[in-house]
């Protein structure tokens, strides 16, 4: 196995990944801030939106699965051992994430708007199987990482007791019965829910915990092919680049220039289309776990972006957005929208590296430490 990452040292395609998510992701909340009613404006927002975090995702599961799947190798993987890659993954994530909750607390209080069902929000269960999210709206992909890194271990360590004989295949095959499965409740979502419009679609669907699971797994699946077949994988990376840029243009340009909605194809969009998006990630991630390291005069920002990456996300929109959009329309601010978009991108970088500079990152030294 690559030792970049037997070695937790920085890959630079994996920041390319992270920074180019999170760059999406921002970049989706642009048409509300500026107030913007530009169809073009507001569907490219979407898409970012969307797809940024499916990159989370699928990245997510690569890195998370590359770790179960050294433990399920292992003669020692233990019970024990999943409670070190909880503890290890909440110290990462947890402390950051209720900081940035309390601060989305207090926020709502000020500005009075309404926090209902707030202690949901500390257990992760605002949208598991039901959306009851009225604030910090970006929590729902965080709620879908924290139950996969709770469940997922388990499911593994019980196919790891079943099947000692051949860890090689009882993984991959574990991994890909659970994608099956998660595909299949959505298609039963299809089968007895007849909505047909994308508010009803985001909040039934695709914000549900219970429906989401297997995007990340699509990354542990990139993480077995990384381990057992890497000099294939290595080999054709460019190719399944190039099929994932076809598939990713035939999903989001040639799809709806065919007509494909959520009234006029209900099944592609209640069952398929998560599934489409993983697997398309899934084609290009090769390509960037390759890419170990550049020299060209963008590396630092991409890496610095990358490592505030999870600080952004969690800052931007329901603390940043919403404090500037406030300040702009009460205070009758006139400033063009350029203006708006660099002090917002300013603002949203400068936060979100004073929050990982004192706050994330003495959370993992502390990690680390102990």
């Amino acid at each position: 196995m690559n030792t970049d990452i037997q070695n937790n040292q920085r890959i630079f395609g994996l920041d390319v990944v992270r920074a180019t998510a999170i760059a999406m992701v921002v970049f989706s909340h642009v048409y509300y801030l500026i107030d913007s009613s530009n169809p073009l404006l507001i569907s490219v927002s979407g898409l970012f939106g969307f797809f940024g975090v499916e990159l989370f995702f699928v990245l997510s599961g690569f890195l998370i699965g590359t770790i179960l799947l050294k433990k399920y190798i292992n003669e020692t993987f233990s019970v024990k051992e999943i409670f070190i890659f909880l503890k290890r993954r909440w110290f990462r994530t947890l402390p950051t994430y209720y900081l940035v909750l309390i601060l989305n607390i207090i926020v709502a209080l000020i500005f009075n708007y309404s926090i209902d069902g707030w202690a949901a929000y500390f257990v992760f269960f605002q949208n598991f199987i039901d959306y009851k999210i009225n604030f910090f709206t970006e929590s729902w992909s965080l709620s879908v990482e924290e139950w996969t890194y709770l469940l997922i271990p388990f499911v593994l360590f019980f196919s790891w007791t079943v099947f000692k004989k051949n860890k090689k295949s009882s993984f991959i095959i574990t991994v890909l019965v659970l994608i099956l499965f998660f595909h299949i409740l959505r298609y039963f979502v299809y089968l007895e829910n007849s909505f047909s419009d994308m508010t009803t679609w985001n909040s039934n669907l695709k914000s549900l915990t219970i429906y989401r699971i297997d995007s990340i797994l699509f990354g542990f699946v990139t993480a077995w092919l990384y381990m057992f077949y890497k000099d294939f994988l290595q080999k054709y990376k460019g190719y399944m680049f190039i099929v994932s840029l076809h598939l990713f243009l035939f999903q989001f340009v040639v799809m709806n220039v065919l007509g494909f909605d959520i009234v006029a194809t209900p099944l592609y969009y209640k069952v398929f289309y998560f599934t489409l998006s993983s697997f398309t990630i899934f084609l290009a991630l090769p390509l960037f776990v390759y890419w170990n390291s550049s020299k060209a005069l963008f590396v630092k920002p991409i890496q610095l972006i990358s490592k505030i990456s999870y600080s952004m996300y969690l800052l931007h929109y329901s603390i940043i957005t919403v404090l500037m959009k406030y300040v702009i329309s009460n205070f009758n601010i006139r400033f063009s929208n350029v203006v708006i978009i660099i002090s917002y991108l300013f603002i949203t970088i400068l936060s979100s590296y004073l929050l990982y500079r004192f706050y994330e990152k003495p959370m993992m030294n502390l990690r680390d430490k102990y």
